[in-house]
């Protein structure tokens, strides 16, 4: 191993902690998350020429380091707990799943001429607007994906989205109050969202994680090779760790392993380092445009839809944001949204729809990408 992939190993494993207590510490702006400052230092190392590392090295990293990840996030999902107590919480959230597949898949179809691979980008996107950022992670490995395509939806999402979320914390929820009943609440205190934060875990207890997410990585690999012949069918592996995951997670195992998601987002924030490492500035402007372009057509779509088909419905306003942040932004920004709001009745339910869409938003990308790729010529 040269110097150049060691100070990359370094890099990718070193860097995200530090980026997350940065975070923790609120010495970054709420807008920049430890995943945008991971996909910016690798897109300054990329495009500055810094370090020279073969791109299959990169590939297999950002891969290995999504295949662990995966099942760590998953395993925090409680959807018995989800469905019992939120149930118009889940209407919500699933009228922003509807919207998500329709947006995608009419933006898709509308682009096809002038976007390449229309069809990837709809599933990649349908994942984003389920579970967030690591359904977008997963659904792109699961495509395979140029880097290319998912450091540039990963920029537009950071652009229109952290636009849409200042929104969010500002002068929208006033604005929507003419539109949906308003639920007098408790406020959010001062520590509203302490509970939800990870406790220290020791050291043993993180191995003992790591083992049960590595158990779950083997047994998709051997489905995969027994089904197919080939170990790493990146599809089947996907939605094996997914559907392994899910089922654990309904199992009491989950209590004994205690809060696996902050080493979850480990290995995502490493994922995102490497992926932001394959990205080429001059590649991306030959097409980033018309990428864009597709990004603020689905998300404006799918927030559009989804107003209007919870104002047939009738929610109220609390719910209807909370929603849309759980499916769209994930769980970090739902305490965030919340405490905007002062509505902390809506906190708990909010959080685990927003866990559950992890489960299906890997489903629904992988789904709407192939439907599309088989209809579209």
């Amino acid at each position: 191993m040269d110097g150049a992939t060691l100070l990359i190993y370094v890099l990718a494993f070193g860097f995200p902690p530090i980026a997350a207590f940065a975070q923790r510490l609120q010495r970054i702006p709420a807008w920049c998350s430890p995943i945008v400052l991971c996909y910016a230092l690798g897109i300054l190392i990329a495009n500055l020429r810094i370090l020279s590392v073969p791109a299959g090295t990169l590939e297999q990293l950002a891969g290995g380091s999504m295949l662990i990840g995966l099942p760590l996030l998953l395993f925090t999902i409680r959807p018995r707990q989800a469905v019992r107590h939120a149930r118009r919480m889940i209407l919500a959230f699933g009228l922003c799943t509807l919207a998500a597949v329709v947006a995608t898949v009419s933006v898709a179809i509308l682009c096809s001429d002038t976007v390449p691979n229309s069809w990837m980008v709809a599933g990649m996107l349908t994942g984003l607007y389920t579970g967030g950022t690591p359904n977008l992670q997963a659904v792109a490995l699961a495509l395979s994906a140029p880097a290319d395509y998912l450091v540039l939806l990963q920029a537009a999402d950071v652009v229109v989205g952290g636009l849409y979320l200042l929104g969010l914390i500002t002068f929208l929820p006033a604005l929507y109050a003419r539109v949906f009943p308003v639920v007098q609440t408790q406020a959010v205190g001062e520590h509203a969202g302490a509970a939800e934060l990870p406790g220290r875990i020791s050291r043993k207890r993180r191995l003992v994680q790591l083992s049960a997410a590595l158990l779950v990585v083997a047994l998709s690999v051997a489905i995969s090779w027994l089904m197919t012949g080939d170990p790493f069918s990146s599809t089947l592996l996907v939605l094996s760790i997914t559907t392994l995951s899910l089922g654990v997670s309904m199992t009491r195992l989950p209590r004994r392993l205690g809060d696996t998601y902050p080493l979850g987002e480990y290995f995502i924030l490493v994922f995102c380092l490497c992926v932001g490492m394959l990205a080429d500035f001059r590649t991306l402007m030959e097409y980033g445009l018309d990428l864009l372009w597709f990004s603020v057509l689905a998300m404006g779509a799918t927030t559009l839809l989804h107003l209007l088909l919870a104002a047939v419905c009738r929610l109220d306003r609390d719910t209807v944001v909370l929603s849309y942040v759980a499916a769209v932004y994930g769980p970090v920004f739902v305490v965030q949204v919340a405490a905007a709001l002062g509505n902390r009745q809506l906190l708990a339910t909010a959080l685990a729809v927003s866990l559950l869409g992890f489960g299906i938003g890997n489903y629904l990308g992988i789904g709407v990408a192939f439907a599309l790729r088989s209809f579209m010529p």
